[in-house]
């Protein structure tokens, strides 16, 4: 269900006491396409999965890593200590990635299932109600070795969740806060 024009409205306006600095139109772009790359990240280690690809699986992790460092950094929060949760978890999942990956999706995963959390509850956006509990049985199932088809295939529904939730918010208008 597409958010009402009210309902946007209320969702871009801080509540009383909360200053918020300037977010341009650029600044919504930014993150909306933020967004996209992780899903097409999470496509790519999807596929690296099914192929036996570990060159692509790992390049798949990195580029929804950078994606959800970078929709960290422009997402629109009001509550200041929410944006910097999201944001260490976002960079903890990247310097992580690094050195530890299968460790590092976690903090990745968690710090994009807020994101997707708040995407629902502003805008009633349905993968966004999803994306965060099959993040988290996702997460869980990593620490099971050998069920590598079982995971790919958690890996293919949270791609798709995570285009769906990356198209359903570029149809909106842009935001700007000004």
């Amino acid at each position: 269900m597409k958010p009402t024009k009210k309902e946007m409205v209320q969702h871009l306006t801080p509540p009383p006491g909360v200053k918020m600095p300037p977010y341009p139109k650029t600044r919504d772009q930014w993150y909306r396409w933020s967004l996209v790359f992780y899903a097409l990240g999470v496509s790519l280690h999807a596929l690296g999965l099914l192929m036996s690809s570990q060159p692509l699986a790992v390049a798949g992790q990195g580029i929804a890593a950078l994606a959800v460092v970078s929709a960290s950094v422009t997402f629109l929060v009001w509550i200041a200590r929410w944006h910097h949760i999201v944001r260490g978890l976002a960079l903890i999942g990247l310097l992580l990635w690094i050195v530890w990956p299968v460790g590092a999706w976690d903090f990745t995963l968690a710090s994009a299932a807020i994101m997707a959390a708040k995407e629902a509850h502003c805008f009633h956006f349905w993968p966004g109600r999803i994306l965060p509990w099959w993040s988290l049985a996702l997460a869980l199932s990593l620490w099971i070795p050998g069920l590598r088809f079982i995971h790919a295939a958690f890996w293919v529904v949270l791609a798709l969740l995570a285009w769906w939730l990356g198209m359903d918010r570029r149809r909106l208008p842009l935001f700007e806060l000004g």
